[in-house]
């Protein structure tokens, strides 16, 4: 049902591959986003959740060379240890605070690369824009759906669920993560239907769209899109219907269990939200 409509959007979707480290700790842990560009000037959209990332890398990274600074800076005496213990609780160092993010956006442009990013003042959105010296590397762009999706009608998704990517390494000389020339460099694009359940509002606007079948964390910022490839929305997050009662079913093998009365949908930014906040940038877009 899908397959032209996969075949005639694919090339303008493209990954944000995503590495973290935490304090304490040389361990990488991979992470991965979908975008996808608007028009042929290097405009893309995508989840809030980019943003945050980018903000995040800057933020961590001042942290952490702060901390060093700080640490290399106290007496190697009989007190050191305990200095130490006080200086990571004053700056709230703890195993699980997150010291550095490396991100890559894979595919999109080469040569001398800036990116601009723009967030959605209120729903799960943001704009980025792509400028470079040199070429860029995306075919083509999405179009939009003139009218707004209805109540039962079948679409799709198309993005980059999981982080297969590998090219990555701890740099203990620089004590730092970095992506390199080693491993596996890509990820694989991943296409999941569904039905369209009800539109989400805030009593302002419809904001959302659910659908059947949710997919993964991966798969946010990848279009939602119909049989002819018109994008529709956008995929924003996970959400949990709460049936109202623990339903007694049976497994393949005949022994009892209960479904404690959830069932999980997936959440897409509006394509109207995404259209009206492309006008109120400037951007170039283009509708069918």
């Amino acid at each position: 049902m899908f397959v032209k409509a996969v075949e005639s959007i694919r090339d303008a979707i493209r990954p944000m591959h995503i590495i973290r480290r935490r304090f304490g700790d040389d361990a990488i842990l991979a992470d991965i986003a979908t975008m996808f560009f608007v028009n042929e000037y290097g405009y893309a959209v995508t989840s809030k959740r980019v943003s945050t990332i980018l903000k995040a890398s800057a933020n961590a990274e001042q942290l952490y060379r702060m901390y060093l600074e700080k640490r290399s800076a106290l007496p190697h005496d009989e007190s050191y240890r305990f200095a130490l213990k006080r200086l990571e609780k004053d700056m709230k160092l703890t195993h699980d605070s997150v010291i550095q993010i490396r991100y890559a956006f894979m595919g999109c442009a080469k040569g001398n690369i800036r990116i601009q990013c723009t967030p959605h003042p209120k729903y799960d959105l943001a704009l980025l824009h792509f400028t470079t010296d040199d070429e860029y590397l995306y075919r083509g762009h999405v179009t939009f759906a003139a009218e707004t999706p209805k109540q039962g009608q079948s679409v799709c998704r198309l993005g980059f669920p999981l982080p297969e990517f590998k090219n990555y390494r701890m740099n203990p000389e620089n004590d730092t993560i970095e992506f390199a020339d080693v491993g596996k460099n890509g990820s694989s694009l991943l296409a999941l239907d569904g039905t369209v359940t009800r539109f989400l509002s805030d009593g302002e606007r419809s904001f959302g769209v659910e659908t059947t079948n949710a997919g993964p964390l991966g798969l946010n910022g990848a279009p939602l899109f119909d049989t002819e490839g018109r994008v529709v929305g956008m995929q924003s997050g996970i959400g949990l219907m709460m049936l109202g009662a623990d339903i007694k079913l049976e497994s393949p093998n005949h022994e009892p269990y209960v479904d404690h009365g959830t069932m999980h949908l997936a959440v897409h930014t509006h394509p109207d939200v995404i259209k009206d906040f492309l006008r109120a940038q400037n951007v170039t877009f283009y509708e069918a």
